[in-house]
């Protein structure tokens, strides 16, 4: 059983709702009306250290992350972050007031970047560290996960360094290099491993462009997985190609890796993809901070890529 069989079993389950939820589950965000032109946005988005943090991660990353995650998912609704509750399960190693300070430290300074604060949440012990995060926005236009027919299929600044970056921390867990390489590789390739560290949600640029676009998602699953979202599209690889930085060229060739494979399975990017027909609009009130490039276009019906059937890719948690 994978993670889209049980989202389905709970679709189905789930019958209650009222004519406030304006979407429930199936969107990176609940949004639920407020009054007529408001709209409070919400997610929830869970941290668990065997699946998802990396044992080179500091506290203080760890809780910028976990921020970072959640807060990513009020981006892509086009909405401004309003506040943050953390829920957190702690084993023995890490209930001592170092791990604490220092992780709540992380969770402070990238609440600050968002001007999303820290406002409550729950403990508990347990076997592993367990961090289950909520984020509230609010927005006058929700930005869901559409687009419409002939729409540009666009992505903010770059994408691979996540995986390029995973590829280093398993070589490491698995004993493939020594640490001392791991850190030769650290610093030749820093801005990979900075991605991996310190992810940014891109929250000002899905403020400026909420009025110019069709759709939205954030990429935390990779490219491959949330491109599906958009339903019926193609997407070309020459255009791919563009927004994959020096640095993941150069590792993929350093590993043998294919950057296109890189860049369709790098999870936890948290970039923006988006759907618009104004797409020199949107250019040019985020280009003094990021950049944006055309990846392909939504159309009629079906999924390609370069003229052949899509054959997916990301990550879907399985059982």
């Amino acid at each position: 059983m994978n993670e889209i069989e049980i989202i389905e079993i709970i679709k189905k389950t789930l019958k209650f709702s009222n004519k406030n939820i304006i979407k429930g589950i199936d969107d990176d965000c609940a949004v639920i009306k407020i009054d007529e032109n408001l709209y409070l946005v919400a997610t929830t988005d869970m941290m668990i250290k065997k699946t998802h943090i990396p044992s080179i991660l500091t506290p203080y990353e760890i809780g910028g992350r976990i921020l970072t995650a959640n807060v990513s998912d009020i981006a892509s609704m086009g909405a401004k972050p309003l506040a943050f509750l953390l829920s957190i399960s702690l084993s023995k190693n890490e209930a001592n007031e170092d791990f604490i300070k220092e992780l709540y430290s992380g969770l402070d300074d990238f609440a600050k970047l968002y001007d999303c604060p820290v406002v409550g949440g729950d403990t508990n012990s347990g076997d592993e560290l367990v961090l289950s995060g909520i984020a509230l926005g609010i927005t006058d236009n929700p930005i869901y996960r559409r687009g419409e027919i002939g729409d540009d299929i666009c992505v903010t600044n770059d994408l691979g360094r996540v995986y390029c970056a995973l590829t280093l921390y398993f070589m490491l867990k698995n004993n493939k290099i020594s640490y001392k390489e791991f850190e030769k590789y650290c610093q030749k390739y820093p801005k990979i491993i900075e991605k991996l560290r310190k992810p940014i949600a891109r929250v000002k640029e899905g403020l400026l462009i909420n009025k110019f676009i069709n759709g939205c998602c954030d990429i935390s699953d990779g490219l491959g997985k949330e491109i599906t979202y958009f339903k019926n599209f193609e997407i070309y690889s020459d255009k791919i190609f563009k927004l994959i930085p020096e640095d993941v060229i150069e590792f993929c060739e350093e590993f043998n890796l294919d950057p296109l494979k890189v860049v369709l399975n790098s999870g936890e990017e948290f970039e923006l993809l988006f759907t618009t027909s104004k797409f020199n609009k949107v250019k040019s009130l985020i280009d003094d901070f990021s950049n944006i490039y055309k990846i392909g276009k939504v159309i009629e019906d079906g999924q390609f890529i370069d003229g052949e059937k899509f054959c997916g890719g990301g990550y879907v948690h399985k059982w």
